[in-house]
């Protein structure tokens, strides 16, 4: 009975702590994962694999790794990272107003530059940066 109680005592204390911990959790791994998947489409862009092109489609639940000249929703070779729901994308300001980066081969210059906000149900943002040149942060 009384291991019982400690363990409900030791509940009792951490749920709280893990509740705040784990969405935080979720923001950092699908914000790192979306600043893999505009690296992923920066190399294959640079890769020089004839003409074509990679990008990555966000929306609010998930984003969408993508080859092609536009991003389309029926293709099955995209790559599509749901996020969970104590995570969103809130806000999507890229410099053409879209939603897709997309790199032209070769050189790995994005068609579009700006940022990508992801949120967590505890009000945490994490920041997804790609710049001008390709440069790519996530803060």
């Amino acid at each position: 009975m009384l291991a019982v109680f400690i363990i409900g005592v030791v509940a009792l204390f951490t749920g709280p702590l893990l509740s705040d911990v784990l969405p935080r959790n979720d923001l950092v791994t699908y914000s790192s994962v979306a600043a893999d998947s505009l690296h992923e489409a920066r190399s294959g862009a640079m890769s020089g694999k004839g003409t074509r092109r990679f990008g990555v489609h966000f929306e609010s639940d998930r984003f969408v790794l993508f080859e092609g000249a536009a991003y389309n929703p029926a293709d099955p070779d995209n790559t599509v990272h749901d996020l969970p729901g104590d995570v969103s994308i809130t806000d999507i300001s890229l410099s053409d107003a879209g939603s897709d980066v997309l790199f032209a081969s070769h050189r790995g210059v994005p068609s579009q530059y700006g940022t990508v906000e992801f949120s967590d149900s505890g009000g945490e943002t994490r920041t997804v940066t790609v710049g001008e040149a390709g440069m790519l942060d996530v803060n």
